[in-house]
């Protein structure tokens, strides 16, 4: 086989392959849970798993302050679910709300009862399936 042959043939294929490869290591994985979020100071985490459909809230510290993890929908405009949780130091609270296929974004806070919720930590994106 000539070298211009080889060269035209082989290299593309290839070329593909590793681009098939880069593309899928790329790609967003196609998660169900949303992993763990936390308040700023880690007073509250909060989370969402696939396994059972639940929501959530931790509540980390006896600081007074109890915490809630809120589902909103993708372009932060709904709060879908609100799971608060008061049992200071590990007390785990749930909701299991209808959640429908596509991204949804998650937060933990804390919160003094009639008050808005506060040090909440970034929203997190994530893909229910």
């Amino acid at each position: 086989m000539s070298v211009s042959r080889f060269v035209k043939h082989t290299v593309p294929v290839a070329l593909g392959g590793a681009l098939a490869t880069i593309a899928l290591a790329t790609t967003p994985a196609s998660a169900a849970s949303s992993g763990y979020v936390y308040s700023s100071g880690r007073g509250a985490e909060g989370w969402y798993y696939y396994g059972n459909g639940r929501v959530y809230a931790n509540d980390l510290k006896a600081d007074g302050f109890a915490s809630v993890t809120q589902v909103w929908s993708d372009d932060g405009r709904r709060l879908l679910v609100s799971v608060t949780d008061s049992g200071a130091n590990n007390g785990i609270s749930w909701k299991t709300p209808i959640l429908f296929e596509g991204y949804h974004k998650i937060r933990a806070c804390v919160y003094k009862t009639g008050h808005a919720p506060t040090k909440c930590g970034a929203m997190t994106r994530w893909h229910v399936d």
